[in-house]
Protein backbone atom coordinates (compact mmCIF):
# COMPACT_ATOMS: atom_id res chain seq x y z
CA UNK A 1 0.00 0.00 0.00
CA UNK A 2 1.33 3.41 -1.01
CA UNK A 3 1.36 5.92 1.83
CA UNK A 4 0.35 9.56 1.45
CA UNK A 5 1.44 12.93 2.73
CA UNK A 6 -1.51 15.21 3.29
CA UNK A 7 -0.97 18.89 2.69
CA UNK A 8 -2.96 22.04 3.37
CA UNK A 9 -2.27 24.88 0.99
CA UNK A 10 -4.66 27.79 0.35
CA UNK A 11 -2.68 28.50 -2.83
CA UNK A 12 -0.44 26.03 -4.65
CA UNK A 13 3.14 26.23 -3.37
CA UNK A 14 3.58 22.70 -2.04
CA UNK A 15 6.28 20.75 -3.95
CA UNK A 16 4.45 17.57 -4.95
CA UNK A 17 7.56 16.34 -6.75
CA UNK A 18 9.58 16.19 -3.51
CA UNK A 19 6.89 14.06 -1.90
CA UNK A 20 6.70 11.78 -4.95
CA UNK A 21 10.50 11.34 -4.97
CA UNK A 22 10.20 10.05 -1.39
CA UNK A 23 7.95 7.24 -2.71
CA UNK A 24 4.89 8.90 -1.19
CA UNK A 25 1.66 10.20 -2.73
CA UNK A 26 0.95 13.92 -2.32
CA UNK A 27 -2.63 14.29 -1.14
CA UNK A 28 -4.17 17.73 -1.04
CA UNK A 29 -6.60 18.03 1.85
CA UNK A 30 -9.89 19.57 0.79
CA UNK A 31 -12.68 20.83 3.00
CA UNK A 32 -16.09 19.20 3.33
CA UNK A 33 -18.97 21.72 3.37
CA UNK A 34 -21.39 19.09 4.73
CA UNK A 35 -19.74 18.65 8.14
CA UNK A 36 -20.32 20.49 11.43
CA UNK A 37 -17.46 22.58 12.87
CA UNK A 38 -18.23 22.05 16.56
CA UNK A 39 -14.76 20.76 17.50
CA UNK A 40 -12.83 23.23 15.33
CA UNK A 41 -14.77 26.10 16.87
CA UNK A 42 -13.30 25.19 20.25
CA UNK A 43 -9.87 26.22 18.97
CA UNK A 44 -10.63 28.93 16.42
CA UNK A 45 -12.99 31.95 16.67
CA UNK A 46 -16.04 32.05 14.37
CA UNK A 47 -14.69 35.03 12.40
CA UNK A 48 -11.74 32.89 11.26
CA UNK A 49 -11.71 31.63 7.65
CA UNK A 50 -14.53 29.12 7.15
CA UNK A 51 -12.43 26.92 4.86
CA UNK A 52 -9.43 26.74 7.20
CA UNK A 53 -11.70 25.83 10.12
CA UNK A 54 -13.36 23.18 7.98
CA UNK A 55 -10.03 21.55 7.11
CA UNK A 56 -9.14 21.55 10.82
CA UNK A 57 -12.43 19.83 11.59
CA UNK A 58 -11.63 17.17 9.01
CA UNK A 59 -8.30 16.58 10.72
CA UNK A 60 -9.95 16.35 14.14
CA UNK A 61 -12.51 13.90 12.71
CA UNK A 62 -9.72 11.72 11.31
CA UNK A 63 -8.30 11.55 7.80
CA UNK A 64 -7.56 8.55 5.56
CA UNK A 65 -5.46 5.86 7.23
CA UNK A 66 -2.99 5.98 4.33
CA UNK A 67 -1.97 9.52 5.28
CA UNK A 68 1.25 9.33 7.31
CA UNK A 69 2.16 12.98 7.68
CA UNK A 70 1.03 16.56 7.22
CA UNK A 71 2.60 19.55 5.45
CA UNK A 72 1.05 22.98 5.98
CA UNK A 73 2.26 25.59 3.52
CA UNK A 74 2.58 29.28 4.26
CA UNK A 75 -0.03 31.44 2.54
CA UNK A 76 -2.54 33.52 4.53
CA UNK A 77 -2.34 34.24 8.26
CA UNK A 78 -5.44 32.18 9.07
CA UNK A 79 -4.08 28.93 7.65
CA UNK A 80 -0.57 29.65 8.95
CA UNK A 81 -1.63 29.87 12.57
CA UNK A 82 -3.57 26.62 12.37
CA UNK A 83 -0.30 24.69 12.07
CA UNK A 84 0.16 24.83 15.84
CA UNK A 85 -3.37 23.51 16.43
CA UNK A 86 -2.87 20.64 13.99
CA UNK A 87 0.49 19.80 15.57
CA UNK A 88 -0.96 19.68 19.09
CA UNK A 89 -4.36 18.08 18.45
CA UNK A 90 -4.19 16.00 15.23
CA UNK A 91 -1.96 13.02 15.81
CA UNK A 92 0.70 12.41 13.13
CA UNK A 93 4.36 11.53 13.57
CA UNK A 94 5.47 13.72 10.66
CA UNK A 95 4.72 17.44 10.43
CA UNK A 96 6.38 20.14 8.39
CA UNK A 97 5.59 23.84 8.04
CA UNK A 98 6.71 24.92 4.57
CA UNK A 99 7.52 28.61 4.69
CA UNK A 100 6.80 29.53 1.07
CA UNK A 101 7.83 33.18 0.53
CA UNK A 102 5.33 35.78 -0.60
CA UNK A 103 7.96 37.91 -2.34
CA UNK A 104 9.58 36.96 -5.64
CA UNK A 105 13.11 38.32 -5.60
CA UNK A 106 16.49 36.57 -5.53
CA UNK A 107 16.60 36.52 -1.75
CA UNK A 108 13.17 34.87 -1.64
CA UNK A 109 14.31 32.24 -4.12
CA UNK A 110 17.38 31.46 -1.99
CA UNK A 111 15.18 31.27 1.13
CA UNK A 112 12.70 28.90 -0.55
CA UNK A 113 15.45 26.64 -1.91
CA UNK A 114 16.85 26.27 1.61
CA UNK A 115 13.41 25.43 3.01
CA UNK A 116 12.82 22.84 0.27
CA UNK A 117 16.19 21.27 1.08
CA UNK A 118 15.15 21.07 4.72
CA UNK A 119 11.87 19.39 3.73
CA UNK A 120 13.85 16.94 1.61
CA UNK A 121 16.09 16.14 4.59
CA UNK A 122 13.13 15.69 6.95
CA UNK A 123 11.33 13.35 4.52
CA UNK A 124 14.49 11.26 4.07
CA UNK A 125 15.15 11.04 7.81
CA UNK A 126 11.59 10.22 8.86
CA UNK A 127 10.66 7.75 6.10
CA UNK A 128 14.09 6.19 5.61
CA UNK A 129 14.36 7.02 1.91
CA UNK A 130 16.90 8.71 -0.34
CA UNK A 131 15.58 11.48 -2.56
CA UNK A 132 17.97 11.58 -5.52
CA UNK A 133 18.11 14.04 -8.40
CA UNK A 134 17.06 11.20 -10.68
CA UNK A 135 13.91 10.54 -8.65
CA UNK A 136 13.15 14.25 -8.54
CA UNK A 137 13.42 14.62 -12.30
CA UNK A 138 11.29 11.52 -12.86
CA UNK A 139 8.63 13.17 -10.70
CA UNK A 140 9.07 16.52 -12.47
CA UNK A 141 8.68 14.90 -15.90
CA UNK A 142 5.52 13.15 -14.71
CA UNK A 143 3.89 16.29 -13.30
CA UNK A 144 4.92 18.29 -16.37
CA UNK A 145 3.17 15.73 -18.57
CA UNK A 146 0.08 15.96 -16.37
CA UNK A 147 0.08 19.76 -16.63
CA UNK A 148 0.43 19.53 -20.41
CA UNK A 149 -2.63 17.28 -20.67
CA UNK A 150 -4.66 19.38 -18.23
CA UNK A 151 -3.90 22.46 -20.30
CA UNK A 152 -5.11 20.67 -23.41
CA UNK A 153 -8.26 19.36 -21.72
CA UNK A 154 -9.04 22.80 -20.27
CA UNK A 155 -9.48 24.20 -23.79
CA UNK A 156 -12.56 22.04 -24.30
CA UNK A 157 -14.40 24.30 -21.86
CA UNK A 158 -14.07 27.09 -24.41
CA UNK A 159 -15.41 24.79 -27.12
CA UNK A 160 -18.50 23.95 -25.07
CA UNK A 161 -17.55 20.27 -24.90
CA UNK A 162 -16.58 20.18 -21.22
CA UNK A 163 -18.37 21.79 -18.31
CA UNK A 164 -16.38 23.90 -15.90
CA UNK A 165 -17.62 21.71 -13.05
CA UNK A 166 -16.45 18.57 -14.87
CA UNK A 167 -12.99 20.06 -15.31
CA UNK A 168 -12.91 21.13 -11.65
CA UNK A 169 -13.55 17.51 -10.62
CA UNK A 170 -10.68 16.39 -12.87
CA UNK A 171 -8.30 18.83 -11.17
CA UNK A 172 -9.41 17.70 -7.71
CA UNK A 173 -8.69 14.10 -8.64
CA UNK A 174 -5.23 15.10 -9.91
CA UNK A 175 -4.47 16.69 -6.53
CA UNK A 176 -5.30 13.65 -4.42
CA UNK A 177 -4.48 10.57 -6.53
CA UNK A 178 -1.34 8.68 -7.48
CA UNK A 179 0.14 10.73 -10.31
CA UNK A 180 0.69 7.67 -12.52
CA UNK A 181 -3.02 6.91 -12.30
CA UNK A 182 -3.78 10.57 -12.97
CA UNK A 183 -1.69 10.53 -16.15
CA UNK A 184 -3.45 7.40 -17.40
CA UNK A 185 -6.90 8.85 -16.70
CA UNK A 186 -6.03 12.13 -18.40
CA UNK A 187 -4.86 10.34 -21.53
CA UNK A 188 -8.15 8.45 -21.66
CA UNK A 189 -10.14 11.64 -21.10
CA UNK A 190 -8.22 13.41 -23.85
CA UNK A 191 -9.06 10.65 -26.33
CA UNK A 192 -12.76 10.89 -25.50
CA UNK A 193 -12.79 14.65 -25.90
CA UNK A 194 -10.92 14.48 -29.19
CA UNK A 195 -13.62 12.18 -30.55
CA UNK A 196 -16.47 14.46 -29.50
CA UNK A 197 -18.40 16.18 -32.27
CA UNK A 198 -18.25 20.01 -32.24
CA UNK A 199 -21.41 21.76 -31.12
CA UNK A 200 -23.70 22.57 -34.09
CA UNK A 201 -24.75 25.90 -32.55
CA UNK A 202 -23.89 28.38 -29.81
CA UNK A 203 -26.25 28.60 -26.86
CA UNK A 204 -26.55 32.38 -26.45
CA UNK A 205 -28.58 32.03 -23.26
CA UNK A 206 -25.45 30.92 -21.38
CA UNK A 207 -23.12 33.65 -20.19
CA UNK A 208 -19.40 33.09 -20.61
CA UNK A 209 -17.56 33.90 -17.39
CA UNK A 210 -14.15 33.72 -15.77
CA UNK A 211 -14.30 32.38 -12.21
CA UNK A 212 -11.87 33.64 -9.58
CA UNK A 213 -11.80 34.04 -5.81
CA UNK A 214 -10.67 32.15 -2.71
CA UNK A 215 -9.89 28.47 -2.74
CA UNK A 216 -13.03 26.85 -4.20
CA UNK A 217 -12.73 23.13 -3.58
CA UNK A 218 -16.42 22.18 -3.63
CA UNK A 219 -17.42 21.24 -7.19
CA UNK A 220 -21.06 21.79 -6.25
CA UNK A 221 -20.59 25.58 -6.25
CA UNK A 222 -19.55 25.41 -9.92
CA UNK A 223 -22.55 23.20 -10.71
CA UNK A 224 -24.72 25.79 -8.97
CA UNK A 225 -23.34 28.57 -11.19
CA UNK A 226 -23.98 26.44 -14.26
CA UNK A 227 -27.56 25.80 -13.16
CA UNK A 228 -28.12 29.57 -13.25
CA UNK A 229 -26.96 29.78 -16.86
CA UNK A 230 -23.28 30.65 -16.47
CA UNK A 231 -20.65 28.91 -18.58
CA UNK A 232 -17.26 28.73 -16.84
CA UNK A 233 -14.89 29.15 -19.77
CA UNK A 234 -11.73 29.74 -17.75
CA UNK A 235 -10.63 30.48 -14.19
CA UNK A 236 -7.98 31.90 -11.92
CA UNK A 237 -8.13 29.18 -9.27
CA UNK A 238 -5.50 27.01 -7.58
CA UNK A 239 -7.91 24.12 -8.20
CA UNK A 240 -7.90 25.07 -11.85
CA UNK A 241 -5.68 27.05 -14.21
CA UNK A 242 -2.99 27.88 -11.65
CA UNK A 243 -2.19 24.18 -11.24
CA UNK A 244 -1.13 23.70 -14.85
CA UNK A 245 -0.52 27.14 -16.36
CA UNK A 246 3.27 26.79 -16.08
CA UNK A 247 5.60 23.82 -16.26
CA UNK A 248 8.83 23.19 -14.38
CA UNK A 249 11.81 24.23 -16.50
CA UNK A 250 14.68 21.75 -16.19
CA UNK A 251 18.15 23.24 -15.72
CA UNK A 252 20.09 20.54 -13.86
CA UNK A 253 19.28 21.50 -10.27
CA UNK A 254 15.89 19.94 -9.43
CA UNK A 255 15.37 21.71 -6.08
CA UNK A 256 16.10 25.09 -7.64
CA UNK A 257 13.89 24.22 -10.62
CA UNK A 258 10.96 23.43 -8.30
CA UNK A 259 11.52 26.65 -6.34
CA UNK A 260 11.71 28.69 -9.56
CA UNK A 261 8.49 27.11 -10.78
CA UNK A 262 6.52 28.13 -7.71
CA UNK A 263 7.93 31.65 -7.57
CA UNK A 264 7.32 32.28 -11.29
CA UNK A 265 3.63 31.34 -11.29
CA UNK A 266 1.03 34.12 -11.57
CA UNK A 267 0.73 35.79 -8.13
CA UNK A 268 -2.06 34.68 -5.83
CA UNK A 269 -4.25 36.87 -3.60
CA UNK A 270 -1.86 36.37 -0.67
CA UNK A 271 0.94 37.96 -2.70
CA UNK A 272 1.19 41.67 -3.41
CA UNK A 273 1.04 43.95 -5.28
CA UNK A 274 -2.35 42.88 -6.64
CA UNK A 275 -1.59 44.36 -10.06
CA UNK A 276 0.20 41.19 -11.18
CA UNK A 277 -2.82 39.03 -10.38
CA UNK A 278 -5.15 41.49 -12.10
CA UNK A 279 -3.01 41.50 -15.24
CA UNK A 280 -3.10 37.69 -15.33
CA UNK A 281 -6.89 37.59 -14.96
CA UNK A 282 -7.33 40.36 -17.52
CA UNK A 283 -5.19 38.38 -19.99
CA UNK A 284 -7.31 35.26 -19.52
CA UNK A 285 -10.55 37.26 -19.86
CA UNK A 286 -9.37 38.80 -23.14
CA UNK A 287 -7.99 35.54 -24.53
CA UNK A 288 -11.23 33.62 -23.94
CA UNK A 289 -13.55 36.57 -24.65
CA UNK A 290 -15.58 36.14 -21.49
CA UNK A 291 -18.53 38.40 -20.83
CA UNK A 292 -17.85 38.90 -17.15
CA UNK A 293 -15.83 37.92 -14.07
CA UNK A 294 -17.33 36.29 -10.98
CA UNK A 295 -15.24 36.44 -7.79
CA UNK A 296 -16.47 34.00 -5.11
CA UNK A 297 -14.87 34.54 -1.73
CA UNK A 298 -14.97 32.38 1.38
CA UNK A 299 -16.38 34.36 4.28
CA UNK A 300 -13.64 36.12 6.30
CA UNK A 301 -11.04 35.64 3.55
CA UNK A 302 -8.91 38.69 4.37
CA UNK A 303 -6.54 38.66 1.34
CA UNK A 304 -9.46 38.78 -1.10
CA UNK A 305 -11.31 41.40 0.94
CA UNK A 306 -8.16 43.50 0.98
CA UNK A 307 -7.73 43.53 -2.80
CA UNK A 308 -11.43 43.90 -3.67
CA UNK A 309 -11.43 47.72 -4.07
CA UNK A 310 -8.48 47.53 -6.45
CA UNK A 311 -10.11 44.78 -8.53
CA UNK A 312 -13.47 46.57 -8.58
CA UNK A 313 -11.92 49.79 -9.86
CA UNK A 314 -9.56 48.06 -12.29
CA UNK A 315 -12.29 46.03 -13.99
CA UNK A 316 -14.49 49.13 -14.16
CA UNK A 317 -11.72 50.98 -16.01
CA UNK A 318 -11.53 48.32 -18.73
CA UNK A 319 -15.31 47.95 -18.97
CA UNK A 320 -15.40 44.34 -17.78
CA UNK A 321 -18.47 43.38 -15.69
CA UNK A 322 -17.27 42.13 -12.30
CA UNK A 323 -19.12 40.83 -9.26
CA UNK A 324 -17.63 40.09 -5.84
CA UNK A 325 -19.62 37.68 -3.66
CA UNK A 326 -18.74 36.55 -0.14
CA UNK A 327 -20.14 33.14 0.81
CA UNK A 328 -20.18 30.69 3.68
CA UNK A 329 -18.60 27.28 3.29
CA UNK A 330 -21.94 25.46 3.46
CA UNK A 331 -23.88 24.08 0.51
CA UNK A 332 -27.22 25.20 1.90
CA UNK A 333 -25.95 28.80 1.75
CA UNK A 334 -25.21 28.76 -1.99
CA UNK A 335 -28.80 29.58 -2.91
CA UNK A 336 -28.48 32.84 -0.97
CA UNK A 337 -26.38 34.11 -3.88
CA UNK A 338 -29.12 33.55 -6.46
CA UNK A 339 -30.63 37.03 -6.55
CA UNK A 340 -27.29 38.81 -7.01
CA UNK A 341 -26.15 36.30 -9.63
CA UNK A 342 -29.41 36.58 -11.57
CA UNK A 343 -28.99 40.35 -11.57
CA UNK A 344 -25.41 39.97 -12.80
CA UNK A 345 -26.64 37.67 -15.58
CA UNK A 346 -29.03 40.42 -16.70
CA UNK A 347 -26.12 42.83 -16.90
CA UNK A 348 -24.26 40.36 -19.13
CA UNK A 349 -27.13 40.24 -21.63
CA UNK A 350 -25.80 43.41 -23.17
CA UNK A 351 -22.21 42.11 -23.44
CA UNK A 352 -21.24 40.55 -26.77
CA UNK A 353 -19.46 37.22 -26.85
Amino acid sequence: MAYKIGYIDPSFNTPEELIMAANLIPYRIFGDPTIDLMDANKFVPPNHCFWARNCLQRGLNGLDKEIKGIIITHACDCSNREYDIWFEHVSYDFYYYLNAPLKRDKLSLKFFINDLKELKFQLEEHFGVEITDKKLYEAINLTNEIRKLLKKISEYRNKGLLLGSEFHAIIKNAYKSDKKDVLHNLKEKTKKLENKEPLPYIDTSKKRILLTGSILDDTEILKYLESLGFEIITDDLCIGTRYFHHKIEITGDPIKDIANFHLSKPPYSTEHPSSGRFDFIKGLAEKYQVQGVICLVQKFCEPLLYEYPFFRDSFKKIGMPFIFLEKEYKRESYSQLTTKLEAFKEILRGVKK
